[in-house]
């Protein structure tokens, strides 16, 4: 049994993510203690909404334990994130449940971050010259998501929250149709999501908490 620190940008616990990695882990689950932390837990709503992104910051896109969506800069969750990498125990595995990339966190063998995760399979994923479709939660995530298509490949952005009312991916998917791949990029994005978007489109979908998943596989093995 091996120790799995779960580290959401947002607040633990988070029932809508850690499900479903667990069950995209398949055998491998039966092997993880999972346990949860937040980069916002014990602040309050007003704490939270005055670590807004400033000017030319990303932006990046979580919930509250009441299920509240919050926006907060770069900056200030890279700051909290490496706080809660600094606190893994010796011997326990940590994954980042964000698709930011948190540059300022140093890498370690027992560390999995989420969107480098994510780019090697999309870039996999990817022929030369393809199409591909980036879904992302915030429009001033834009300049991030076409820095992150594979050299060659012509991206097409559409941005759809994932903690937003029910409704209108159809649409999105279908703007999407004329893609060659599909990078859902962000770990509120479900495995629900990825096959309405497949079923819309007919395209491949490279789902972020899946490619999590399969990167801590690795680890555990």
């Amino acid at each position: 049994m091996r120790t799995v620190h779960f580290l959401t940008i947002g607040q633990a616990p988070r029932p809508d993510v850690v499900p479903e990695v667990l069950d995209f882990l398949g055998e491998a689950a039966s092997r993880v203690a999972p346990r949860e932390a937040g980069a916002l837990d014990g602040l309050t709503l007003s704490e939270v909404e005055a670590a807004a992104p400033g000017d030319g910051e990303m932006p990046l896109v979580s919930r509250l334990r009441g299920g509240e969506e919050v926006v907060v800069g770069e900056s200030f969750l890279e700051e909290r994130m490496g706080r809660l990498v600094e606190a893994v125990p010796t011997g326990d595995l940590a994954a980042i449940l964000c698709t930011g990339p948190f540059a300022g966190v140093a890498e370690r063998p027992w560390l999995v971050k989420a969107g480098a995760a994510f780019d090697a399979a999309l870039a996999e994923a990817c022929p030369p010259g393809a199409r591909v479709g980036m879904l992302i939660p915030e429009p001033r995530q834009e300049a991030d998501a076409r820095r992150r298509v594979p050299s060659g490949c012509r991206p097409l952005v559409a941005s759809w929250s994932p903690y937003a009312e029910p409704g209108g991916v159809r649409g999105i998917a279908e703007g999407f149709r004329e893609a060659d791949v599909i990078g859902l990029n962000c770990l509120g994005y479900t495995g629900a999501l990825a096959r309405e978007v497949e079923a819309a489109t007919g395209k491949p979908v490279v789902l972020a908490r899946r490619e999590l998943a399969r990167t801590l596989a690795r680890r555990l093995d």
